[in-house]
């Protein structure tokens, strides 16, 4: 599974649903978890980021496998981008995604939607 930037989120903030987190929690430990690179960049980023949400963030991370910017993944983005008008972060979270043959954690169900072939599970109905 991939995880998107606003799944992140919601489970290090304790956003999701209790079953949605138990869920969660079961997935991490049966099968590999990845982020795109992208993912990485938006969390690290964010202006107000504290030392220790950085240590946070990154420990989190540390259990996952990153989907670098592959040749693969920016062909697939550049097809996404070229059939669909959705952000170019979006795109490259799609076809990392796409690309790792694997379904899409993502709360933003609006924009990922549109891409064909994309299997997509929202964090807050597990």
């Amino acid at each position: 599974m991939v995880w998107d930037t606003n799944a992140i989120i919601f489970f290090l903030q304790d956003l999701l649903p209790e079953s949605s987190k138990l869920s969660l929690f079961k997935e991490l430990n049966r099968r590999d978890q990845y982020y795109s690179i992208i993912t990485e960049i938006e969390l690290l980023s964010w202006k107000r980021l504290t030392e220790k949400e950085k240590l946070v963030i990154s420990d989190f991370l540390s259990h996952f496998r990153k989907i670098e910017l592959s040749e693969e993944v920016k062909d697939e983005t550049i097809r996404i981008r070229k059939k669909l008008n959705i952000k170019i972060p979006d795109a490259i979270i799609a076809a990392s995604a796409l690309v790792q043959g694997q379904e899409l954690l993502t709360h933003n169900q609006k924009d990922f939607e549109k891409v064909k072939g994309l299997r997509i599970f929202n964090p807050m109905e597990l």
